[in-house]
């Protein structure tokens, strides 16, 4: 038990010696945790399903959009979403068509990007906050040598600037994983905005070949 008492009291007497800036500092570890916790399991679950998508290409190149809607209320991915959001009016023109997976997929990279601002955030001013910590630790360390006129124990002023400079390694600490976070998260993002783009451009292909012959014939995607 005496183990495990030092093990949480020495974290807590470095929060308490670097002041009070420490507090929102934790607060913000606190939170990007919690944030990037939510995109790791969010990013897990949120799978762009490619065999699907071309079990709706097959069902609209024989015509039948009746069973590409049902498929794709059958289905939880993106793409199901994004197409079914597009069909879901019978005899759609093409240009109403286009305009509804636009912005059906805006809504799909607005779901990747919840949270995301906050991570931001807390990225930006984690080390902005510490460095006022310090700035304030070393302002009182100095006050210290002025009111005793020069005349302090070197021990004590290197003991006091040790502590000021607490705060900015929390900073660091926490701004650090926030950034690496952010931007595997940004990566994860970007990549499937655009399969989700991809895939909407060769199901909006299929069917002009299909359903609207007289419109100009884009070049499949194909990367």
């Amino acid at each position: 038990m005496t183990g495990v008492f030092n093990f949480f009291a020495e974290p807590l007497e470095l929060m308490a010696k670097g002041g009070i800036i420490m507090i929102p500092i934790f607060l913000c570890s606190i939170i990007a945790l919690a944030i990037s916790i939510e995109r790791l399991i969010f990013f897990k679950k949120y799978l762009v399903d490619v065999e699907g998508f071309n079990a709706i290409i097959k069902l609209v190149n024989a015509g039948n959009l009746e069973k590409v809607l049902e498929h794709c209320k059958n289905q939880s991915s993106p793409i199901g979403r994004i197409v079914q959001s597009g069909l879901d009016e019978k005899e759609v023109p093409r240009w109403k068509l286009e305009e509804k997976l636009t912005l059906a997929g805006q809504e799909e990279v607005n779901a990747l990007e919840k949270n995301m601002r906050g991570l931001e955030v807390i990225a930006t001013i984690s080390p902005l906050m510490g460095l006022l910590g310090t700035v304030i630790g070393m302002v009182r360390a100095f006050n210290k040598v002025a009111q005793h006129q020069g005349q302090v124990d070197p021990g004590l002023l290197a003991g006091g600037i040790w502590e000021a400079l607490l705060t900015t390694a929390a900073g660091l600490s926490v701004a650090i994983p926030t950034v690496v976070m952010l931007h595997y998260f940004d990566r994860k993002k970007d990549k499937i905005a655009f399969l989700l783009s991809k895939y909407g451009q060769q199901f909006i292909y299929s069917m002009d070949r299909k359903f609207y012959p007289d419109s100009p014939q884009p070049a499949p995607v194909n990367r």
